[in-house]
């Protein structure tokens, strides 16, 4: 069975049901002033998740959210693209390949992460690969982001891995080893 083998897949976790932002309530990030909320992840997540590798953190599909428009401006100024209606194609196909019931219809969110994905790998294989990397990282830099501390934190510089990385938030104290 095909799947999208993406460096930002990931499986719905319970996670995917905190709450967002601090700066506006029910957000797993804002960017540039744009919310990525929880109910966008959670149904990207839900849609995609017959077609995801297993294991993946949650906050893997968030970075692959926030990072999707910023890889597809990038690609597309190198000529390189993958269309909606491509990775609708594309999904079609893998979901009767693997037998997974496709849906009748897909969220903008859900097609603009499968583009990613696909994009992601044509990217790779480019001969300006590195190149056109290195412009999505200064780009990504550039961007105003905060994330829900449920996800994590933000480092646009891991944007090769996930630039949302799971962490402890700072308030939440580590128990001191029991002395004897």
């Amino acid at each position: 069975m095909r799947r999208i083998a993406a460096p930002a897949a990931v499986v719905m976790t319970a996670a995917l049901f905190a709450s967002g932002c601090a700066g506006q309530p029910g957000a797993a990030a804002v960017v540039d002033g744009e919310a990525i909320t929880e109910s966008e992840l959670t149904d990207a997540a839900t849609t995609l998740e017959p077609f995801l590798q297993e294991g993946v953190a949650p906050a893997a599909l968030l970075g692959a959210m926030i990072q999707a428009p910023v890889l597809v401006d990038v690609a597309a100024e190198q000529g390189i693209g993958f269309s909606a209606d491509q990775a609708r194609e594309q999904l079609t196909a893998n979901a009767e390949a693997g037998g997974i019931e496709v849906p009748e219809s897909f969220s903008p969110e859900t097609m603009e992460l499968a583009r990613y994905l696909f994009l992601a790998g044509l990217v790779n294989q480019s001969p300006d690969a590195q190149a056109i990397n290195e412009e999505v990282l200064a780009r990504l830099a550039e961007l105003d982001v905060e994330v829900s501390p449920r996800y994590g934190s933000w480092d646009p510089t891991l944007a090769q891995g996930s630039p949302v990385q799971p962490g402890q938030p700072e308030w939440i104290v580590a128990p001191a080893p029991e002395q004897a």
